[in-house]
């Protein structure tokens, strides 16, 4: 007689990086049994248990729309306000868990009011979620993982051009909130939240001592194809939007004046793998993982799309091919041993070419069918 299959709850589970984490689970997409040991020896090959928390039944419904053959395998709860007092006890409502992946946070620069719109609910929505898995989680929980962000280790406030020492897992952002809400200044806002976030978390693992490990999963940019539901060029994610699509909208007409909040990537299906492997992974248990696959710069996007499709040259300016870094940048590179140490030796980072020119299929097939409906068009 087979074991039950593990739980889990995903939030904000309609997310870009979310609906990656979503399919992995339900398929067990990750290295085999045989990597892990200890406690975490019963993980099975067929799939997860999945629960996702959304805003709404109509996110729900939107996201099986996009994914019909998640019908009757993917669960829902719904929260509509992540930072409401207790919002997250509903989640334990006659369900219980052996891992949470914690995703849900704003990831935007566009916003009135960098404290209420990005810091409060990041800061809030993390401690929100463990008070509540400490108070209702049980015996079954093992693991909390923390979707995170680089920007919580790297220095906000050094010089563009100068490159200093490698940033490790041991570094945090000086960044202030109220460096951030002096200047009301949406990146920084973005960079604190992502701070305090983890913080917040961490903090409350020294203090409370849960029975459960928490394990903090920190990206650079986040690129690569899209599971969410994609009604139109809108509801393109954050980062795929500056990244790449932007240089395929005519949003960028000038390579040469192009800046990138950060200069370093990792594609969004080596994070989805990294949030399953951290779940199971004993040695991840408390710790904090950077992952980074390598450099990305406007001119490397520009290169890269009009090498590999020629058609779109028309559409994406060429700048000067042979200037990779824009001028006066020069970034702090990463240390990512710990994620090489801590998944093992199968562990590989998608280079830069196979998530661009994957990004790129991805967004002209989008294109194709968001040109065939009355609404939302592509733009040219």
């Amino acid at each position: 007689m087979a074991a039950a299959k593990q739980s889990i709850i995903v939030t904000g589970g309609n997310g870009f990086i979310a609906s990656h984490i979503v399919s992995d689970a339900l398929e067990a997409r990750a290295l085999p049994a045989h990597h892990f040991i200890g406690r975490f020896t019963d993980r099975l090959q067929s799939g997860y248990e999945v629960t996702a928390s959304v805003r709404s039944e109509a996110k729900a419904q939107q996201l099986l729309e996009t994914h019909p053959e998640w019908k009757g395998r993917l669960g829902f709860v719904y929260i509509s306000d992540l930072v409401a007092p207790n919002a997250f006890d509903k989640l334990f409502d006659n369900r219980s868990y052996d891992f949470i992946l914690h995703t849900a946070s704003p990831v935007s620069f566009k916003v009135d009011d960098v404290k209420k719109d990005l810091i409060d609910p990041a800061v809030q929505g993390t401690l929100g979620l463990l008070q509540s898995a400490q108070k209702l989680g049980g015996p079954r929980l093992k693991r909390f993982v923390l979707l995170g962000s680089a920007v919580a280790a790297l220095d906000s406030f050094e010089e563009d051009d100068v490159a200093g020492k490698d940033y490790t897992e041991d570094d945090w952002n000086p960044v202030t909130v109220e460096n951030a809400t002096e200047r009301q200044d949406a990146l920084l806002g973005y960079n604190a939240s992502k701070k305090y976030a983890e913080k917040a978390g961490w903090d409350f693992m020294e203090e409370q001592k849960p029975a459960f490990d928490l394990t903090v999963i920190n990206p650079d940019i986040v690129i690569g194809p899209m599971l969410h539901p994609l009604p139109g060029p809108s509801s393109i994610n954050e980062t795929n939007k500056f990244a790449v699509h932007n240089f395929m909208n005519g949003t960028y007409n000038a390579i040469e004046a192009v800046r990138f909040p950060f200069y370093h990537f990792v594609d969004v299906r080596d994070v989805a793998q990294a949030h399953i492997l951290a779940m199971t992974v004993p040695s991840a248990a408390n710790k904090r993982i950077l992952l980074v696959s390598g450099l990305i710069t406007p001119q490397l996007v520009a290169n890269t799309i009009r090498e590999h499709f020629p058609e779109l040259k028309p559409r994406v300016s060429e700048g000067t091919p042979a200037q990779i870094l824009p001028k006066g940048i020069n970034p702090t590179n990463w240390d990512v041993s710990r994620s090489r140490e801590i998944f093992g030796k199968d562990w590989k980072y998608r280079s830069l070419e196979e998530s661009l020119v994957d990004t790129v299929h991805d967004i002209l097939r989008h294109e194709k069918r968001w040109d065939n409906k009355t609404g939302e068009k592509a733009a040219k």
